[in-house]
């Protein structure tokens, strides 16, 4: 066992080192910027909520698996009773619906989000609240920056440890004396955006804090990462567009690296999409809206390189929901009642 608890404090090591990449890794980040970048929320006159499962390398025991979740949506600026920060929705319930293009203006936007990431006992677990503020700098372009602060954990998971003998000296010292760490964590990005264009630039881990357990500093931090994102969607015919998009991925000490693809959309209701992630993988994906609030994407990656010795690729799911401003008739009803009246009285009294 002590071999066992040699090799896991060397994966934690590995896992935490400032030479490894330590944040989430998805396929369809491009299908929810918000979840890497806080200013990324309230592209759309809509409300957004997301999660999202990710197997890798399924062919193997103790293989990654992450989990996350998030929402968010413009709030109400004062814009007047008769604006709402979300537009209606879907008012027509279609089952199969076009997703709303982006939109510029002023703009503020609350969101939270939170993930789990394990790889064998080792867990990974997050939660924050965000706050952008967006504005127009041209008729045709917004900018954005955002700021997300909350808390994280990593630790160990004593129910994915298997023993030979109960009450194992060593792994007992492990776990009452460095199972876990608590910590203030942060992340901030700008955004750039057109109803065309997106581009992204986001940094988590913020604060680079050092990692400790039981009180007792490592050598090990959880080091700042940085991501850059961009996309452009182009008409192709009637009904089809084309979006090329790349994202770009840099942990200090290490060389950077960069998924690239594409997705073909139709009526923007459904895509397909194909990229390629430098050294590791090809992903095919799927997305499609449907049930009148929901999207669906599927992703499924091909190791390629030195991943494919790890066995199966990856499977991931992302299901999301969007909701808009829902009419109050009975309060328009009144509004209408009450300015039929006001009109009356003026003219009586004229």
């Amino acid at each position: 066992m002590k071999k066992h608890i040699t090799a896991y404090l060397f994966v934690a090591g590995c896992v935490l080192n400032a030479s490894a990449q330590q944040e989430l890794q998805f396929s369809q980040a491009y299908s929810n910027p918000y979840f890497f970048n806080p200013a990324a929320g309230g592209l759309m006159d809509v409300g957004e909520a997301y999660v999202s499962q990710r197997g890798q390398w399924t062919g193997i025991d103790g293989h990654p698996s992450s989990f996350y979740g998030s929402i968010v949506s413009q709030i109400d600026t004062k814009r007047g009773d008769d604006k709402y920060p979300l537009q209606e929705f879907n008012t027509s319930g279609k089952s199969f619906f076009s997703t709303p293009q982006r939109n510029l203006g002023k703009k503020q936007v609350l969101g939270g989000k939170f993930y789990s990431d394990q790889i064998g006992p080792f867990k990974k677990s997050s939660i924050q609240a965000t706050y952008a503020i967006h504005i127009p700098v041209s008729a045709h372009m917004n900018v954005g920056a955002g700021l997300g602060i909350g808390f994280s954990n990593f630790g160990i998971d004593p129910s994915e440890v298997s023993l030979a003998s109960g009450g194992d000296p060593a792994y007992n010292s492990y776990l009452t004396g460095t199972s876990k760490h608590n910590f203030l964590d942060a992340s901030a990005g700008i955004v750039m955006y057109s109803e065309k264009f997106l581009f992204s630039l986001s940094t988590t881990q913020l604060f680079n804090k050092t990692a400790r357990f039981d009180g007792v500093s490592s050598e090990s931090a959880y080091v700042r990462h940085f991501q850059g994102m961009a996309g452009y969607d182009i008409k192709v015919g009637t009904n089809y567009s084309a979006e090329p998009f790349a994202i770009a991925k840099f942990v200090p000490n290490t060389p950077l690296s960069f998924d690239a693809g594409a997705r073909l959309h139709y009526s923007r209701m459904g895509f397909l999409s194909v990229s390629y992630r430098s050294q590791a993988a090809m992903a095919i994906g799927v997305g499609c809206n449907l049930l009148q609030n929901f999207r669906f994407c599927y992703n499924y990656d091909v190791a390629i390189g030195a991943t494919q010795h790890f066995g199966a690729g990856a499977h991931e799911i992302q299901l999301g929901f969007i909701f808009g401003h829902k009419r109050n008739l009975e309060r328009e009803f009144k509004k209408d009642e009450q300015e039929k009246r006001r009109k009356k009285q003026a003219e009586e009294d004229l």
